[in-house]
């Protein structure tokens, strides 16, 4: 077998049981198993131009190392599996790890139905291809330079992979705050609200972060799920408060409970055909009060 035919990628777990370097084992395996299904399948791509749903097929395949020692980092890094190493491109060894990243973060993404940000992705592979000249002529007959193939391409590794992203995010929520796929600071982060989306059996999409004034009928504090009023939609909610300060003693979400007081947050919300279906708090403040109308003489 031959060995990595790229840098590592590493996939990293951030917040609460990680940030002891714990997570539970079993949420852990299965979004390893999420995230290696999808590299396969993007891998696959790459080098050889085909989307299947036959992983047999698969001659590079992402093998597992060890966890890093300063955190719960997993590298996985590409190997050739068919005994041989095939005559690739000598440029896709040389850009193989980043653009496996870019297209993995595309792929999320598309399933979290962020038309802006996939379109960030498109043009960042792009540049990256139209950078290297032999790339941008030779890999996948030139489809690199063409960004209406490279949406079809992403679209259907989006179809090909819904079972895999909704295995990525299995800890996120649970025993980890957020879970990063890649080295760059483009690559893909997905916390709590994008976990909610991609785990969803019903097509969810996530909104963009809105600022709301709200009052909390009701929360959690071991999980942080709560009942919320948006005051000038006059509606209550169901929402979930993803900030870690839930976790100190007289927060300021536990002080508003008790004391009837206005939260300004900052809030994303996961949408639903168009509506809002949950929304995610990540921080908060108690809000100005408003001043009251002088009575004239």
């Amino acid at each position: 077998m031959q060995g990595p035919i790229f840098d590592a990628i590493p996939v990293t777990y951030r917040g609460l049981l990680a940030d002891q370097h714990l997570v539970d084992a079993q949420q852990f395996g299965k979004s390893l198993i999420g995230v290696t299904k999808l590299a396969n399948s993007v891998c696959h791509e790459i080098f050889h131009e085909e989307i299947t749903h036959d992983p047999r097929s698969y001659q590079i395949r992402f093998c597992v190392g060890p966890s890093k020692e300063n955190g719960l980092v997993q590298e996985i890094f590409a190997v050739v599996t068919s005994g041989q190493m095939p005559l690739y491109t000598p440029i896709l060894l040389t850009v193989g790890k980043k653009l496996t990243e870019l297209l993995v973060g595309a792929v999320i993404e598309k399933a979290l139905g962020k038309k802006k940000d996939t379109s960030n992705a498109v043009d960042k592979i792009h540049e990256l291809a139209m950078a290297h000249n032999d790339f941008a002529q030779q890999v996948l007959r030139g489809q690199m330079r063409d960004k209406a193939a490279l949406i079809k391409i992403i679209n259907e590794l989006h179809r090909e992979n819904r079972a895999s992203l909704r295995q990525i995010p299995e800890p996120v929520g649970r025993t980890v705050r957020s879970l990063q796929i890649g080295s760059s600071r483009h690559s893909s982060v997905i916390d709590e609200p994008a976990a909610e989306v991609l785990r969803s059996p019903e097509l969810l999409t996530l909104g963009e972060p809105v600022t709301y004034d709200v009052k909390i009928h009701g929360v959690f504090k071991t999980n942080g799920a709560c009942r919320i009023e948006i005051l000038d939609q006059k509606k209550i909610v169901s929402g979930k408060i993803a900030d870690a300060t839930l976790d100190a003693p007289h927060n300021v979400y536990t002080k508003a409970l008790d004391e009837g007081a206005v939260l300004r947050v900052v809030a994303q919300p996961t949408m639903k055909d168009g509506t809002l279906h949950r929304l995610f708090i990540t921080g908060a403040k108690i809000a100005p009060k408003k001043r009251g109308k002088t009575q004239g003489h």
